[in-house]
């Protein structure tokens, strides 16, 4: 497992450069990249994202010794819907894939996170079957990259339990679509153990996050620093190991009065302890 940790953690006014430099700095062996909108910060790809940008970021892996083994995106929280019966907002969805897709390849990283959804007017069992549908057509596409896609776990009614998702991508039935297994988003209502016992053979990536519960499940609670939280790393993590030996990324995100220094430390210590219960 290698220590990693996701670009949005580094301060929009950072370019490239700034952020291989500041990760190799602190420890950080493997980084996680993103595309953003245009304009969005001075570290992430785009929709016009160059070649030269590309082999700016190949270089700059080589130069500092900083893998980047996968990209991730906030675009389809805000556009985009595989799911959706509405043809422009599935091309918007299938838009910022291939994005992904290109930039992930164009820099050797293997995996991209994706987010699913539901659409409400269709509802929860049509959104499954809309994008086991949408999923199953890009197989040759998805292959031809080179790169796995990861459906993340997050907080949209999508992925509500393991078994949701284990329906999904059995029923996309691709081995390089997968899901991206975030380690704290399931800590409201249930244990990262019991995912992994479930969906670990499915496993493309890891975001590393903790939760701290409001007493026990179902009764809200709050995001945290590495180790203040719920997660029962003691347990999640050796189980984790049976199937993932990949980048262990950490996707956590400083305020504006964060002492960044304190902030990169104390995440590269927490992940050193984290890894170290494999």
């Amino acid at each position: 497992m290698k220590k990693s940790i996701n670009a949005w953690a580094f301060p929009a006014e950072m370019t490239f450069e700034d952020i291989f430099k500041t990760a190799k700095k602190y420890g950080y062996e493997a980084m996680e990249l993103n595309v953003d909108a245009v304009g969005a910060n001075k570290h992430s790809f785009n929709y016009e994202t160059t070649d030269e940008t590309i082999a700016e970021v190949v270089a700059l892996k080589a130069k500092y010794g900083i893998d980047v083994q996968s990209v991730s995106t906030g675009l389809y929280w805000s556009s985009g819907a595989f799911a959706s019966e509405v043809p422009e907002k599935r091309e918007e969805a299938l838009k910022i894939l291939r994005t992904q897709l290109r930039c992930a390849s164009g820099i050797g990283a293997d995996g991209i996170l994706v987010v699913t959804c539901v659409d409400n007017e269709i509802g929860l069992k049509k959104s499954f079957e809309n994008t086991i549908e949408v999923f199953r057509g890009l197989k040759d596409e998805i292959a031809a990259s080179g790169v796995r896609v990861g459906l993340e776990n997050v907080w949209n009614n999508f992925f509500s339990s393991p078994m949701d998702a284990k329906y999904v991508l059995d029923g996309i039935a691709d081995k390089n679509v997968g899901i991206y297994f975030d380690i704290g988003n399931m800590i409201e209502f249930s244990e990262a153990e019991w995912w992994i016992d479930i969906i670990g053979e499915y496993i493309v990536k890891v975001h590393i996050k903790d939760f701290k519960r409001n007493g026990g499940c179902h009764a809200g609670g709050t995001f945290c620093k590495l180790l203040e939280g719920d997660v029962n790393w003691d347990v999640a993590i050796p189980k984790l190991a049976k199937y993932y030996d990949g980048p262990m990324t950490a996707e956590l995100f400083p305020t504006p009065d964060t002492n960044l220094d304190e902030f990169f430390s104390e995440i590269s210590s927490a992940l050193d302890k984290i890894i170290a219960k494999a």
